[in-house]
């Protein structure tokens, strides 16, 4: 194949384009936009923004175009293939080299007009400086791929929104989150970049911990999200509240990970991440989301390209209750979920044979399961989330006999203990209520029914009628009588 000023005689481009080049060459660097237009809109669009039909990457806003522009320059010689991360979402196409079509001067004026265009704002480049990179890579057969090009080149980073971070290392050989605050650090460091890290303990070996404090910077008043991953476990505290915990031991692969929302005022929330690994391998992610943010920011050296592998499907009842039977975070693996209309919803555990966790707002996103058979637990989509009970409230020879929808479509699970069967039926009341009607049929025996095991706190009150329900802050029964009907009523505070 012959080259006339690096252009290909038998390129399949429009034939009158080359004949520009070729007798107009002094233009180039006025025309970045159209040879932009030509060569690279058809895959990251007119706009920049990419063609997410072809989930093809953008240029707009994105850090690999910010910055010096070598590593621009040798991704447009050389090409880029295996996958990348751009802006929260992963990529795995191959960009062809494109060294041998386009000379030194069209090359500049493209990356020119990308580095000024779309909600970018770098300098310019210059012809001799893509002359000189291309002498410097001659040798270079294959194209760049991610790590190899970032190693030279790494991506500017951004301001992190932990603020006055210090991290403490510890060692010790724990299978559980440790009590810190018992403990004496082998080490302190302040951590200017704000950026988490466990390179200040890998370097000692295995069976260690460390925990963040720093103060984290909301950039306003609004709904926050938090993605929350460890090998092995950990926990993350904001204004002196857990959000977010990992138990055990088990990969940093997103079957544990947790995504929690939290509501913050603008201004700095002091926040605490506990760490600890036990042996093989360690890993740690921290991303928030803000409002109107699409994609995760990091303030973790690990960042997660499996946040969200999978299309948002928010389950919203509208007329009658909505039933998703799955695993929910917070309760056991035969979680029954229930999402009222009015936005007051439930999970209710077949394995503890009883309600696990209430809560009002969003039911839950049901993109996990239903998107390529997802796995792991689904946290609730809604806010103010409360646990109930964390073991069985029935003795050991009460059966989960299933549940059966009224004409409403309100669900009534059923148990069978001995003789007896208990029926726990649940619907919405009025304003942010629950109303749970709990029935014994058969036998003369009377039963104390407990109905939570853990405090619900101040966000929620349980009452019932006749004085049912008997009970302090941390533990509320009731008992039920064969034949007498007992309402319960649980009320979310305004």
């Amino acid at each position: 194949m012959s080259y006339s000023r690096g252009i290909p005689v038998k390129s399949m481009r429009p034939l009158f384009f080359y004949l520009s080049l070729l007798f107009a060459g002094h233009l180039h660097a006025q025309d970045g936009g159209q040879l932009y237009a030509t060569y690279c809109s058809a895959c990251h669009g007119p706009d920049g923004k990419g063609v997410p039909a072809a989930n093809s990457p953008p240029l707009s806003e994105s850090p690999w175009v910010a910055g010096p522009p070598d590593r621009a320059v040798k991704v447009v010689l050389h090409g880029l293939e295996g996958p990348v991360e751009i802006l929260g979402k992963s990529y795995n196409l191959t960009m062809p080299p494109q060294g041998a079509v386009l000379p030194d001067d069209v090359v500049a004026a493209i990356l020119t007009y990308v580095r000024s265009s779309f909600g970018n704002a770098e300098s310019a480049v210059s012809a001799d400086l893509v002359k000189s990179i291309r002498a410097a890579t001659s040798n270079r057969e294959k194209a760049w791929s991610a790590p190899e090009i970032l190693k030279l080149h790494p991506l500017p980073k951004e301001p992190s929104a932990l603020k006055n971070l210090i991290s403490r290392t510890y060692f010790g050989n724990w299978r559980d989150q440790p009590d810190f605050s018992t403990l004496t650090s082998a080490n302190v460091e302040e951590e200017h970049d704000g950026i988490i890290s466990l390179d200040q303990a890998t370097k000692r070996g295995e069976h260690f911990g460390m925990v963040w404090e720093a103060d984290f910077e909301a950039e306003k008043d609004g709904d926050y999200e938090f993605y929350f991953d460890a090998d092995d476990g950990g926990r993350v505290v904001i204004n002196g509240k857990r959000i977010a915990e990992i138990k055990g031991l088990g990969p940093m692969n997103g079957s544990r990970s947790k995504t929690v929302k939290v509501t913050l005022a603008k201004g700095l929330h002091p926040i605490r991440i506990e760490y600890y690994e036990v042996t093989q391998n360690d890993g740690i992610q921290l991303g928030w989301k803000g409002p109107g943010m699409k994609t995760f920011k990091w303030v973790s050296k690990d960042t997660a390209s499996n946040t969200k592998k999978w299309k948002e499907i928010l389950l919203t009842p509208k007329d009658r209750p909505i039933i998703y039977r799955n695993f929910i975070a917070g309760s056991t693996a035969r979680a029954i979920g229930v999402g009222f209309p009015g936005g007051v919803n439930l999970v209710w555990s077949a394995d503890n044979l009883g309600p696990a966790l209430v809560w009002k707002g969003d039911f839950i996103d049901a993109g996990r399961h239903w998107t390529d058979r997802g796995q792991g637990n689904q946290e609730p989509a809604g806010k103010t989330v409360v646990k109930l009970s964390d073991k069985r409230l029935l003795p050991d020879d009460a059966v989960f006999k299933g549940f059966v929808l009224d004409s409403a479509g309100n669900p009534a699970f059923r148990i069978e203990i001995g003789d007896q069967i208990l029926t726990d039926a649940w619907e919405r009341g009025e304003k942010d209520t629950l109303i749970r009607t709990l029935t014994l049929n058969g036998g003369p025996a009377k039963l104390p029914f407990l109905l939570n095991s853990l405090p619900p706190g101040d966000r929620l009150r349980i009452s019932g009628t006749q004085d049912g329900v008997r009970g302090t802050a941390g533990r509320h029964e009731v008992e039920l009588n064969p034949g007498q009907p007992r309402r319960v009523f649980y009320s979310f505070a305004p």
